[in-house]
């Protein structure tokens, strides 16, 4: 990566921080365990101004499987402090509907995403605290040329709960390179591509847990201009071994989600052409 490490990633966060936004929740277990607080990693991209919150797939997953083991889910919540949000950090109260997302998982074939169309209700109060959503520009692939990679998210190792009310994590910023493919990955390997540290993590995190759902964004430098930064991809596994990032690419999943909202706007338009029709 050129130029100094430190510099792009407090540019990166600095700018791309106003895309990214934190899920949060209370997991209340059964049997008179513990509660767990739980904070998932995401970003706002817009198709056709609809507004969509974006993820990993596995996670939906993992939640659909803690209410069939009998948890419950309480408290959630939607976080835009690092969009550094005029509100003193005061997350917003989100009603949690599990049939609201589209999820594309399969996990032998290494497909991860999952998507939220964004509310009105919940779109002016995150346009309040500074949220932007990536537009297509902003979309790019790992395949092109660039000058380093960063991944932004919340590791699970800094979120901390006080067991009442009080709920806090840290967003990081990871600098990254290109991997190759691990040796176990598989069939995976044709949905994903792989990262491991551009520098070392100290100083970081220790742990990678947690970080799924979070964007990878490319960065490149041009003559005279400064760095600009495109979403490449949504942060999927961690192969904890070998130090390398599973990531499954964004501009694939965003191309189908277009068609997807393209489509519905379109049934719409005819329907709403029907019901003009038959009250004349």
């Amino acid at each position: 990566m050129k130029g100094s490490i430190l510099n792009i990633i407090q540019m990166l966060y600095q700018s791309a921080g106003h895309h990214f936004v934190t899920l949060s929740c209370i997991q209340i277990m059964p049997n008179g365990q513990s509660d767990k607080a739980l904070m998932f990693s995401g970003f706002l991209v817009e198709i056709d101004e609809l507004w969509l919150y974006v993820t990993a797939g596995h996670i939906l997953e993992d939640i659909k499987a803690a209410i069939s083991a009998g948890a419950e889910f309480d408290r959630w919540r939607l976080d835009d402090s690092a969009a550094k949000n005029p509100f003193n950090g005061f997350a917003i109260p989100y009603d949690f509907r599990i049939d609201d997302w589209m999820v594309i998982r399969d996990s032998e074939q290494g497909l991860d995403y999952a998507a939220l169309p964004v509310a009105d209700f919940y779109r002016a109060q995150l346009e309040a605290g500074g949220v932007k959503p990536l537009c297509s520009r902003a979309w790019g692939t790992h395949l092109n040329a660039n000058d380093g990679w960063a991944l932004i998210g919340i590791p699970s190792e800094s979120v901390h709960f006080d067991g009442t009310t009080h709920l806090t994590a840290k967003v990081v910023t990871i600098p990254l390179q290109k991997s190759p493919v691990p040796p176990t990955a598989g069939d995976k390997s044709a949905n994903q591509f792989y990262a491991t540290f551009a520098a070392s993590p100290e100083g970081y995190i220790d742990d990678l847990d947690g970080m799924s759902g979070g964007p990878v964004f490319s960065l490149h430098k041009h003559e005279g201009m400064d760095w600009e930064y495109r979403v490449i991809g949504v942060q999927s596994a961690w192969y904890r071994m070998q130090g390398v990032l599973a990531i499954c690419p964004f501009e694939s999943f965003g191309n189908a989600i277009a068609q997807v909202v393209a489509e519905a706007q379109r049934i719409s338009a005819s329907q709403g052409g029907s019901e003009e029709q038959k009250s004349h």
